[in-house]
């Protein structure tokens, strides 16, 4: 236990750090550009090709990227149901920030420092399918909602969908593992070297990100969110763990990465659909050190140390 403590104490530490740097002067918020694209482009691509290095694709796996597009697709259907008498820019707001996982800069480093490279290939797996969803079909069905049907483009979302490198690494290893190509060695050992500094980087640009100011026009919908996505991941952890007809890493590690936090991007995706970008913004800094808690609080309880 002292070791997951000490772990979770530090990546609150480092997430303290990029704020107090930030409110410090050292760092300000167009920062996280920068920031974000050396994660996203670099080093998270570069942890998820070093974790291929001796995975055996099986039906498991298969499993896991289901999960994580039917995970996605229910809370977005729940999200139409309660928000059907709502306005369409609330209604989007609701969709992108209900819905959909941070598993990049937040899940994927934590879960680094705690497990080895078979339970990080169940959550890039897992990432898979929601990557499919959050920079494609979740954000089209929330345009369609707040503009009409008419301002979708199929384009746009090809382009969307193939603009985040961890999805086209994720598309380029698992066809390489499905034919059979074996890369060489040294492929393996440069993309771990590089994917060793996402842990830092994620982590500190969190704390860059994080924004305390709350509108307090937005703070009902806001809270319906927080609910939500709270109650969700309960409910997702409780029948994952105990129902999904998968192998017990399987099912641990995937009834922890439920409480992810809410997509970084979410305030972007937020303000182009009409909606109060700040509000998303708040809402992500709230998540972010929440999450982090509560995946700690579940390896503790499972036992996973």
């Amino acid at each position: 236990m002292d070791v997951v403590l000490t772990k979770a104490f530090g990546f609150l530490f480092m997430i303290a750090m990029g704020f107090a740097l930030k409110r410090g002067g050292l760092f300000s918020q167009k920062d996280t550009d920068l920031l974000t694209r050396l994660v996203m482009k670099i080093t998270l691509p570069m942890v998820i090709v070093s974790n291929f290095r001796n995975l055996d694709l099986n039906s498991s796996f298969l499993i896991d990227i289901t999960l994580g597009l039917l995970t996605n697709f229910l809370v977005i259907g729940i999200v139409l149901l309660l928000t059907r008498k709502k306005q369409p820019a609330q209604r989007s707001f609701y969709i992108i920030n209900g819905s959909g996982y941070n598993i990049g800069l937040c899940t994927m480093p934590f879960m680094q420092s705690f497990f080895e490279a078979e339970a990080i290939a169940i959550v890039c797996m897992f990432d898979v399918g929601n990557a499919i969803m959050v920079f494609g079909i979740t954000f089209t069905i929330a345009m369609m909602i707040a503009k009409g049907k008419g301002n979708v483009r199929g384009k746009e979302i090809i382009k969307t969908l193939f603009s985040s490198m961890p999805f086209v690494a994720y598309v380029v290893m698992i066809s390489i593992s499905t034919l059979g190509i074996k890369l060489p060695g040294i492929v393996f050992d440069l993309a771990g070297m590089m994917g060793q500094a996402n842990t830092f980087l994620a982590m500190i640009l969190i704390g860059i990100m994080f924004e305390p100011k709350i509108e307090k026009r937005v703070l009902k919908d806001m809270g319906s969110v927080f609910v939500l996505r709270l109650v969700v991941a309960c409910i997702f952890s409780y029948l994952i763990y105990h129902y999904l007809p998968a192998p017990l890493l399987h099912r641990q590690v995937l009834s922890i990465v439920v409480f992810s936090p809410i997509l970084s991007i979410a305030p972007i995706y937020t303000e182009r659909c009409g909606y109060d970008r700040s509000a998303a913004a708040v809402l992500n800094s709230l998540m972010l050190p929440l999450s982090l808690v509560l995946m700690t609080i579940l390896l503790i309880a499972l036992q996973l140390y």
